[in-house]
């Protein structure tokens, strides 16, 4: 049979735990023991160390953390590791040499504000979506900047797919308009607004933070 072993960690200094109270509320494919002094879980999962069984320890803790204020985590421990290095970097300008004094609006010190808050939020995909658009917002106000989308088998024009991310971060439960349907259809995901538990669909949306960054500087450079 197949397990996948998850390490548990507290928040705090590990608080007094009833382990078999705790076993009671699991389902019966996880398993909880203390080893070491340390609590693991193993969960029968259809293949060894499935990535995918972390949704289930997590929405289980989730409860439990709900129930009683406990925080614990789960990390998943594994035979064999896969390490991947990524690389952040900034490359610095210079001013332009025909800079001159800026011509200020309403729109542009916010847009500018918008930008430096959501570069810094790195590991805040979600904040970094809502930013990204508000700056598109600002610089396109009007419903006919945003192209209708009525094929699913073809990517949106950029700025309605920006909308469409949005409105998939900002809202939860069923997505209920056409447009929005059809392009839950081209990304090939359930017809429901962002899933924060489902890897598979905080994936996709990562995928789309360099094109939200892209029409963001875009909308910026309009007025510099």
């Amino acid at each position: 049979m197949a397990t996948t072993k998850f390490k548990l960690s507290f928040e705090t200094e590990k608080p007094d735990i009833d382990l078999p109270l705790f076993q009671q509320s699991l389902p019966s494919s996880f398993q909880v023991y203390e080893e070491d002094g340390n609590v693991f879980v193993n969960i029968e999962t259809p293949v060894d160390e499935d990535d995918n069984a972390k949704y289930l320890i997590d929405r289980e803790l989730d409860r439990h953390f709900f129930l009683t204020c406990v925080k614990i985590r789960a990390e998943i421990i594994k035979k064999r590791f896969c390490c991947g290095l990524e690389m952040r970097y900034r490359i610095h300008g210079e001013l332009p040499k025909d800079i001159k004094p800026q011509k200020w609006n309403y729109e542009l010190p916010l847009q500018l504000r918008l930008w430096s808050m959501a570069v810094d939020l790195q590991n805040e995909f979600r904040l970094q979506i809502l930013y990204y658009f508000h700056i598109i917002e600002l610089a396109y106000p009007d419903n006919s900047s945003y192209p209708e989308y009525t094929d699913n088998t073809i990517p949106p024009h950029p700025l309605t797919e920006c909308k469409f991310l949005r409105h998939l971060i900002a809202h939860a439960g069923d997505v209920s308009t056409k447009q929005l349907k059809l392009y839950c259809k081209y990304l090939n995901i359930p017809e429901k607004m962002y899933n924060v538990t489902d890897p598979k669909y905080q994936s996709i949306l990562l995928g789309k933070i360099k094109l939200l960054e892209d029409q963001a500087k875009k909308a910026i450079a309009i007025n510099l």
